[in-house]
């Protein structure tokens, strides 16, 4: 008998005792978002608990700094006592980036900088380069971002992983939650999110000798090792192959959000991967989960940095499967855009290949092509975003994100150089969050509220969605990545309704395309798409 871990198991990532994603695994974003997100959310629940109780059975208050586990107070204040060592070493990258930016660099308005080296604090010490803008005046650094992952600030053993079962679509919201075991059918487990133990887990097959070897090497015995072990079931085959559709056949199949698979003369890809699960009652019907993916994604196609396109809790059970994985090119290494690649190296992926603005790569039976993406960055100098061009033979296929068409000519330049486009999925969440809530604790000082909300993480309005189909005069245009699908809730927190400006703009832009005789909708759940 051989045994696969059971299609409702989650396995959750963790970083220092919070949900993983992105900003959490380079040591100075971490320090960062632990001394001015976490450590307040955790000190204002110690004291008031009550507060947070109110707050989170509030539906509109969700994604605020409250933590959702109200219930368990003596529990989190064990584990944030038992990890002051963390934060203590944290806090010192903190405070040097603190001295970099406050005290040391804005001493210097246009003479030589070389002294700064020599004023570096020790954590910074060889690890950052600094150097004035194109004014020649205003100083600014970079990190040298792979001895930032060589120094002492960066530890693998912060990483854990929770296992548990998920019984519903919907998921509670995880980012301002510490990830501890609030109920007896999870299990956190201390492992490395790189680690090849992961893959053996979600690859599966494994013999009754096999699974006792692999939780004897997360350290697990007695009860633990038997609760690891209940998350698995007997399974005949290998699971993995799609369940409804030939290997063979062409095939474009939006997955959920932004989230779309694709087989193209025996060549697969993946885009923004965002997975729900399945093996439990009362799901969404004909929903795509991870038992519908092939045994190999040829390619991996990555956006942007933003936690609910590059989520690692789907990352790290698909990483067995991806051959390469595409993200943008980043260039600046700062606070706000560390590198995708190293980021994905460090999960343990090995094939990583940064794309610049309208190159062209031949991947197997097709061609990807890397646009320009504007927006939706809360006007930051952030490089590392793109929208994939799929070219499947005869058609074409743009995935646009969460591009915002904040400049109404490119898409025209673009299509001169591309022409014009078969089929276009866009982003329109029109009114997005305030820029503060992903990039806030990477603010060297607080923006007051009007610029805040000024600087938005838009979407395409209407308008500017119309203007982009206008200008790549497709066939076909699909609303995607609005967050609609119920596993979305746990890393986003948006409650739609008719009056919705996303709503209304995207209805707005499938009117548009439908009244040109082209075939547009806002997409839901799962669909097939002609291809």
């Amino acid at each position: 008998m051989r045994y696969s871990l059971r299609q409702n198991i989650a396995v959750e990532p963790v970083i220092a005792g919070w949900y993983a994603w992105s900003y959490l695994l380079p040591p100075q974003t971490l320090a960062r978002f632990v001394r001015n997100r976490f450590t307040p959310i955790v000190e204002s629940y110690l004291d008031d608990p009550q507060v947070h109780a109110a707050a989170v059975r509030q539906r509109r208050m969700h994604g605020g700094p409250w933590i959702h586990a109200y219930e368990h107070r003596d529990a989190i204040e064990a584990w944030y006592r038992d990890t002051a060592p963390w934060r203590e070493r944290l806090g010192e990258l903190f405070e040097a980036i603190r001295q970099l930016e406050e005290d040391i660099l804005p001493r210097h308005h246009g003479e030589c900088l070389d002294p700064v080296y020599e004023e570096l604090p020790p954590a910074l010490a060889g690890r950052v380069e600094v150097f004035y803008g194109r004014d020649n005046r205003t100083p600014d650094y970079r990190f040298i971002e792979p001895l930032m992952y060589a120094s002492e600030f960066y530890d693998e053993s912060w990483q854990q992983v929770r296992f548990g079962p998920i019984e519903d679509d919907a998921r509670e919201f995880a980012l301002t939650t510490p990830m501890l075991e609030y109920r007896p059918d999870q299990l956190l487990v201390d492992v490395p999110l790189n680690s090849p133990l992961l893959d053996a887990v979600f690859r599966g097959g494994l013999t009754d000798a096999e699974l006792a070897e692999l939780a004897s090497r997360f350290g697990l015995t007695g009860d633990r090792a038997a609760l690891f072990t209940s998350y698995f079931e007997p399974v005949k085959d290998t699971l993995g192959a799609p369940a409804t559709q030939d290997a063979e056949d062409d095939v474009l199949d939006y997955v959920g959000h932004a989230c779309v698979f694709a087989r193209h003369r025996g060549t697969t890809f993946l885009v923004d991967p965002v997975l729900s699960y399945g093996g439990y009652p009362g799901g969404a019907e004909n929903r795509f989960t991870f038992a519908d993916l092939p045994e190999r994604v040829d390619y991996l196609l990555i956006t942007h940095n933003h936690q609910d396109h590059m989520l690692f809790e789907t990352l790290l059970r698909i990483r067995h499967r991806v051959g390469r994985v595409l993200v943008p090119k980043s260039s600046s290494a700062s606070l706000v855009d560390p590198g995708l690649a190293g980021i994905l190296r460090r999960l343990g992926f090995t094939d990583v290949v940064e794309v610049d603005d309208l190159e062209t790569l031949s991947c197997g039976s097709a061609e990807v092509v890397a646009l320009p993406f504007l927006g939706e960055h809360g006007d930051l100098r952030i490089r590392s975003k793109t929208g994939w061009l799929l070219r499947l033979g005869e058609r074409s296929v743009l995935f646009a994100a969460d591009s915002t068409n904040i400049s109404p000519t490119m898409y025209a330049k673009v299509a001169e150089v591309i022409g014009r486009v078969d089929t276009v999925f866009i982003g329109m969440e029109s009114i997005g969050a305030a820029a503060s809530w992903i990039y806030g604790p990477l603010y060297g000082e607080p923006l007051d509220r009007r610029t805040d909300q000024s600087r938005r993480l838009n979407g395409s309005n209407f308008r500017q969605a119309k203007e982009i189909v206008d200008a790549l005069e497709p066939d076909e245009v699909y609303v995607y990545a609005m967050g609609l699908e119920p596993w979305m809730g746990v890393v986003m927190a948006i409650d739609y309704d008719e009056s919705h400006p996303a709503i209304v703009d995207s209805d707005l832009l499938v009117r548009h395309v439908r009244d040109k005789g082209g075939s547009a909708g806002r997409l839901h759940l799962r669909r097939t798409l002609p291809l």
